[in-house]
């Protein structure tokens, strides 16, 4: 009796010394709902709580591998290319959010959405799928991917610019 109860506390002191592995994957971490409401930010074109979410040397590579912008240089152009929509955002339905944790220790949050704007010029309303992977390190963005195919919105740009020119012709004409 006294072997199987040294062997039972042997047992549960190997079990109670093991190191507990790290949550490799989750959907609701702390850094989740920072780039949740990073996201809300970028709807309500709250630029400062949208930058806040950086780290000041964070390096942003949307749809590039290669070139590096900082947040203020994504605001810009986020601030451009919104100036053309009347709304935007995020259709709630189609949003999905993940954290892993990878083979180097790095904590990255996956996002996957469907955008929606609608242009100013003529009310179309353009759908883009976008998948983003954000780097956090102490709770702030330190590298960004992000990748979506813009060429419907730039196909709209350019048919609303060359109709634009062809009113701009007809009415040199009429003159």
């Amino acid at each position: 009796m006294k072997k199987l109860i040294l062997l039972a506390l042997a047992g549960l002191f190997i079990v109670a010394c093991q190191e507990k592995q790290p949550v490799r994957f989750t959907t609701s971490s702390a850094e989740i709902s920072s780039y949740k409401k990073g996201i809300e930010a970028y709807e309500k074109a709250d630029w400062a709580t949208w930058t806040s979410m950086f780290a000041d040397t964070a390096k942003i590579y949307h749809n590039n591998w290669d070139t590096p912008a900082s947040a203020a240089q994504v605001q810009e152009g986020h601030i451009n290319t919104l100036s053309n929509l009347s709304s935007y955002g995020f259709d709630k339905d189609q949003m999905v959010y993940e954290q892993v944790l990878d083979d180097d220790g790095e904590t990255w949050v996956n996002f996957w959405g469907l955008w929606k704007g609608t242009m100013k010029a003529n009310g179309k309303t353009i759908s883009i799928p976008v998948h983003i992977s954000a780097q956090y390190v102490d709770g702030k963005i330190v590298q960004e991917y992000g990748f979506w195919n813009m060429s419907e919105f730039v196909d709209e740009m350019q048919a609303l610019q060359a109709a634009a020119e062809a009113a701009a012709e007809a009415e040199e004409e009429a003159s």
